[in-house]
């Protein structure tokens, strides 16, 4: 099976995860550094933030705390309660006019601050200073500011803000002085006793304005260090008018249903500790008082419409009283016989539910203006416990009265262009059609009964017709006397019940659990910590990544193969010693770099299996690479190997073999070319035995063209006649073409790369200039960076005779043609 078959059947290829761990391995240090200072950032921003703290209550809807009276002159209204609709109720808690009532009663326009180096704290109010302040007053973008104030002496302080076009202002103010316009009104009053003291021991007045507490009795000596230590506070303050101050609270306030129940939870969140609690007990005490109001309002209606009808039953009684009086002064009056006597009770009966008709007529008229006037508040009608007995009446005005409720309700979210507003109108509209037409029908059945009514009386007043006119006027006007009396007691007792009924109304809603404090909720502060950490880390993994993309660096073998087609037969290790020791076979014999270019001649021993000599030709894409120190460390190699090995520096426009080999350049490769000395003469005798080298000589100004020649063409033949192994050293072929003529005239080509250069990018170039000209080549990785446990695996390695190498082979030449145990010292 092969191996590229086995990686397909896994699971998880190493390979596959080898970029990723690259990634983390090479910027684990970048990903510390962002995480750790997003963490920090992330402690300090919550260290600065301010606490929210919480508060929590409950109301139940639909208190049944009534009395045996209210059910009957109350039942109805209660059965269109505001608490039936728990949406309804829901809605009005967070309606803007039921928390405007509460804000007006906390009367809290200003939020207090003590500013700290790195924290600030907000605070109930300040011990030093007292504030009034005009909201109102205020320019509107100055509310909700910072302003900051800085006592300067025991008179003036300073006042600092930035205006809304980005302006810093900073003034002196004196105590007690009202700042007015154009971005501000406040007072500001010194409140500390020890600083007012001082004050006072000098002898200077002190304002009875600037405070209400207490002076201390004068002391011997002033009091510095009280003034010193308000110098160094620093005090903040922002100013909310009414509107802002309820859209405040409107968006920390929560209100929900325990399910199934007509219970209301309410919760709402602060800055500062405790006025959360202190809100929603107003709150609360201000909706339960609202839930009475509607009530209350149909009662105080009704009790003002009796009071009228009293106040005209009052006039008429006293009118008849002395009209009765002066009439009998004037005139002697004849008792009544027993049937004229039982005939003006029956008149006096009639015509006081002629009179009670005649309420009722009116009150239907109250009722008839009441639904013209289009009112959709929540106002019930006044006349509303004078229809005790017509029960169908009450059911429908309390309809629309829920209908109503209902519209007001829904206005709070949505407007009247809604389709469910125009639904509801409908509704309405339909509803008070009928009751309309409910009234007018019993108007006219009233009418007709008054009618009747009118006719008996009628009737009993012809009966006592035969009584003489003095008499009969008297009779008359002590019917009607008596007629507004039994009417007057009737209101009366109304108005009693009235009462009574206003006097036990209960509210719809109860309070089942005052407000408590529900402690600290926010900000979120490990949250935060994580959200800072979570950025630092994903800028760190960004930055990462555009290295891995841009600036990608292919750092061993493995990932060499991986992205190339072309065979590696090795890798070099880091070789600090590059410039003062290049050869470092003579330096170290064991050492790393020595395995590793002894595995890399046995990998080329496997490579050239073809009898005759091998020419090598090595290059790079880049200079400074490491050309020139593997072509002299690997002859060298195969020199002590006991073969015959020659190095030619075909790099004849920037030489360097002969630094390495610590050898003279005055003839060399560029002087046999042109004729001016022989072979023999230019070739120099290396470090070791066997190494002969031919240094490139003084640098032609036509070097390019020399390498063309037949003269080189015949060199290459000389050379490979009389050693085993043609070394050649060439310029970067990115710069310089010399290295691809030459390479159609070697065995083969060794490419050196070096992990501070090698990319992707460049790999791939290489490729194509090599595919474009038809040529093969193998990769050679130069300044392989070992990890720690390789280099541990690598000592124990030595220690006991096996090379480490980075390509193939064994290190030590095995199984190479022409391989002789021993030889060359080995």
């Amino acid at each position: 099976m092969s191996d590229a078959t086995k990686r397909s059947k896994e699971l998880i290829n190493l390979s596959d995860l080898r970029p990723y761990l690259k990634l983390l391995g090479r910027n684990w240090w970048l990903i510390v550094l962002f995480a750790g200072t997003g963490n920090i950032i992330g402690r300090l921003t919550t260290h600065r933030q301010l606490d929210i703290h919480s508060a929590t209550a409950e109301l139940l809807l639909e208190s049944k705390e009534t009395f045996d009276y209210q059910a009957q002159m109350l039942g109805a209204i209660g059965a269109q309660s505001l608490s039936n609709d728990v949406q309804n109720q829901q809605r009005i808690l967070q309606s803007y006019d039921l928390i405007g009532r509460a804000v007006d009663l906390l009367d809290q326009p200003l939020d207090y601050f003590f500013v700290g180096r790195i924290r600030t704290t907000q605070v109930p109010g300040f011990g030093n200073l007292k504030i009034e302040v005009e909201p109102e007053m205020f320019l509107p973008e100055m509310l909700g500011v910072p302003i900051d104030l800085f006592i300067q002496d025991d008179q003036h302080y300073r006042v600092e803000y930035t205006r809304p076009d980005g302006k810093d202002v900073s003034e002196v103010r004196e105590f007690g002085e009202r700042v007015q316009g154009p971005d501000l009104a406040m007072t500001v009053y010194l409140t500390d006793p020890a600083i007012l003291t001082r004050r006072s021991n000098r002898g200077q007045p002190v304002p009875a304005a600037w405070g209400d507490a207490p002076i201390p009795a004068q002391r011997d000596a002033p009091n510095e260090d009280a003034l010193d230590q308000a110098r160094k506070q620093h005090f903040r303050i922002h100013a909310y008018n009414r509107n802002l101050r309820i859209e405040q609270f409107r968006s920390n306030l929560k209100v929900t249903n325990v399910d199934r129940t007509s219970i209301l939870t309410l919760e709402v969140s602060s800055t500062l500790a405790g006025r959360s609690k202190q809100f929603l007990d107003t709150l609360a005490s201000t909706y339960i008082d609202y839930t009475k109001e509607a009530r209350l309002s149909a009662s105080l209606r009704t009790e003002s419409f009796i009071d009228v009808q009293l106040e005209e039953l009052v006039s008429i009684m006293d009118s008849l009283e002395r009209m009765v009086d002066r009439f009998k002064e004037a005139n002697k009056v004849l008792d009544l016989s027993r049937e004229q006597n039982e005939f003006f009770n029956s008149l006096v009966e009639l015509e006081t539910a002629q009179r009670q008709l005649d309420l009722r007529l009116e009150a239907m008229k109250s009722l008839q203006r009441y639904l013209l006037s289009g009112d959709d508040g929540q106002g019930l009608p006044p006349t509303t416990y004078l229809f005790e007995e017509d029960q169908l009446l009450i059911q429908q005005v309390n309809s629309l009265f829920t209908l109503r409720t209902s519209r007001a309700g829904m206005l709070l979210d949505v407007t009247e262009d809604n389709f469910a507003i125009r639904r509801i109108d409908s509704t309405i509209s339909n509803v008070r059609f009928s009751i309309s037409r409910y009234i007018e029908d019993t108007r006219q059945a009233l009418v007709s009964q008054r009618s009747d009514l009118a006719g008996q009386i009628r009737d009993l007043e012809a009966r006592l017709g035969d009584l003489p006119a003095t008499q009969r006027d008297i009779l008359s006007m002590e019917r009607k006397l008596l007629v507004n009396e039994e009417l007057y007691v009737f209101l009366l007792n109304s108005k009693a019940s009235t009462i009574i009924a206003r006097a036990g109304i209960a509210p719809e809603a109860s309070l089942i659990e005052r407000a408590r404090y529900g402690g600290v909720v926010g900000p979120d502060k490990g949250r935060t910590v994580w959200t800072y950490t979570g950025i630092g880390l994903l800028i760190a993994l960004a930055i990462a990544l555009v290295r891995m993309l841009f600036f990608e660096r292919i750092e061993s073998t493995s990932e060499l193969r991986e992205i190339s087609d072309l065979p590696v037969i090795g890798g070099i290790p880091h070789y600090p010693d590059i410039e003062t020791q290049p050869i470092s076979i003579l330096a170290d014999s064991r050492s790393q770099v020595t395995e590793a270019f002894r595995a890399i001649r046995t990998n080329l021993q496997y490579m050239l299996t073809q009898s005759g000599s091998k020419t090598i030709l090595i290059s790079s894409l880049h200079p400074s690479e490491g050309k020139t120190f593997t072509s002299t460390n690997l002859s060298t190699i195969l020199a002590k190997a006991g073969k015959k090995v020659v190095i030619c520096d075909f790099d004849m426009h920037k030489p360097k073999v002969h630094k390495n080999l610590q050898l003279s350049n005055a003839q060399g490769l560029s002087t046999v070319l042109i004729g001016r000395c022989t072979l023999d003469e230019a070739l120099r005798p290396g470090p070791v035995d066997n190494l002969k080298v031919l240094t490139a000589g003084p640098v032609p100004p036509n070097a390019s063209e020399l390498v063309l020649s037949e003269a080189t063409r015949d060199l290459l033949v000389q050379l490979r006649e009389r050693f085993d192994y043609v070394i050649l050293d060439t310029p970067p072929i990115l710069l310089i073409s010399d290295a691809l003529v030459l390479m159609s005239q070697a065995d083969t080509g060794l490419l050196v790369t070096n992990t501070e250069k090698s990319s992707k990018r460049s790999i791939r170039h290489l490729e194509e200039v090599l595919q474009q000209n038809n040529l093969r080549a193998s990769f050679i990785l130069n300044n392989v960076k070992m990890r720690r446990w390789q280099y541990y695996y690598a000592k124990y390695a030595y220690k006991y005779g096996y090379g480490y190498g980075y390509g193939y082979g064994y290190g030590y030449g095995y199984g190479g043609p022409g391989y002789r145990y021993g030889e060359g010292g080995e």
